[in-house]
Order: structure tokens, then sequence, then C-alpha cells
């Protein structure tokens, strides 16, 4: 009964990074983690996110940068198996309120305008990788870092969609193999992990004809909403 939730879950959390690129981590690890055991949760949700990210990125892989995907995808990799390396044995709780302030702290600043603007060049998308990946397999997911390095880069709505997409693809990969030799990801989750597939395949592709319905402007709202909602669901 456990796991018919958990896959209920994801299937209804998936809509929101269906249409914004990111958003179901939050779903998925606060409420999940209510369902099942926090590491079984975040091992299942990556599960999820990598059939999510692949499915979206043949979606949308004519409006990706594929050079600042590579860059993004490369630097974040050796960090992401590092930080699911780690998921056993560092107390994620206050990393995650801190991830949740940081998110916060940046929305306030842009919202209100008290930051001059800026522009990302390649030590910032190598730094911020890095960032991302390791927070990703530390915490299930590092989606709010890497979403707020696109936003800063102004690129259109598909193409935002199909970069966050594109970038999770090797980290994913590498959270599921270093589970997997913790123990953490095991056989017996094998129904489960067929239904989040086809959950991921089946809504991303139901996202990308509601992404087309909106403009781009309701679409940066949609962003800001997603990760104020995200950070102060990490420091809740």
């Amino acid at each position: 009964m456990e796991y018919i939730l958990f896959v209920a879950l994801g299937f209804a959390a998936s809509i929101i990074s269906s249409v914004f690129g990111f958003g179901t981590a939050l779903v998925v690890l606060a409420v999940g983690s209510h369902i099942l055991p926090v590491k079984e949760t975040i091992a299942l949700a990556t599960i999820l996110f990598a059939a999510s990210t692949l499915t979206k990125t043949l979606l949308f892989r004519n409006h990706i940068d594929w050079k600042v995907a590579g860059i993004m995808a490369i630097c974040s990799l050796p960090f992401s198996y590092l930080g699911a390396s780690l998921l056993a044995l560092v107390p994620a709780d206050a990393l995650k309120r801190l991830l949740g302030v940081m998110v916060l702290a940046y929305l306030i600043v842009t919202v209100f305008k008290l930051r001059p603007s800026f522009k990302i060049g390649t030590p910032g998308l190598v730094a911020g990788s890095a960032a991302y990946g390791f927070v990703s397999g530390l915490l299930g997911s590092g989606n709010l870092i890497k979403a707020i390095i696109f936003r800063e880069m102004s690129i259109t709505k598909e193409a935002f969609v199909g970069a966050m997409a594109a970038t999770s693809v090797l980290s994913n990969f590498a959270k599921l193999t270093a589970y997997s030799q913790a123990g953490i990801l095991t056989a017996d989750m094998a129904w489960p992990m067929a239904g989040l597939i086809a959950s991921a395949v089946t809504v991303a592709v139901i996202g990308r004809f509601l992404l087309q319905k909106i403009s781009a402007v309701q679409f940066g709202y949609g962003v800001q909403i997603v990760l104020a909602v995200a950070a102060v669901g990490l420091i809740v």
C-alpha cells in the first residue's frame, strides 16, 4: 500500500515540473517521507527524476543550449556522486533548511530589486554546477540551485525546461549508482520503480502541451512561486 501511494504521489507531483521544469522534488520528498523512510524516499524519487529528465530532454532537445548543458552536466557529475555517497553519513535536515533560507534570500533581493543585475559566465556556471551536483546527491534534488542559475540567463521557457532536464540526466544516474551500491535502492523496489517511470514519461508528454498554452510572463511568475514554495518546504 505504501508503494502504491508513493507512485500516485509521483504522478501527481510530476505535473508541476512538466510545466515549470522543476518542483516535483518538493512534493515527492516532503510528502513521500511521511509514506516511506527518508532514504528510501530519496532513492525512489530519483528513479522518477531520472525518467522524467530523460523524457523531457528528448522532447525539448531542439531548444537546449547544449554547450551550457554540457558544462553543467559534466561538472555536476562527480559532486553528485560524492553527495549521494555521503547520504548515509551526513544529517540532511540542517542542510535542507540552509538551502531553503538561501533560496528565499535570493527571491527577496530579486523581487524587490535589491541587487544589481549580473551575468553568469563560465566560472559561475562551473561553480554553480558543482554546488547543484553535491546538493542533488545529498538531498535528492538540487534543482533550486540550477533553476536560479538558468533564470539569471533569461532563456525561453522551452529552453529553461529542456536545460533543467538535460543537465540532470547524468547526475541522476550517478546518484542511482551510489544508492544501489549503498544498499538504499534494491531489487525489491522493482514494481514501484516501473510505476514511477511510466508516470514520469506520461506526464512529461502532457506537460509539453500545457507549456505551449502559457505566456513567458506567466511562466516567469510560476517559476518564482515554485521557488518560494520549495524554499518554505525545505525550511519547515
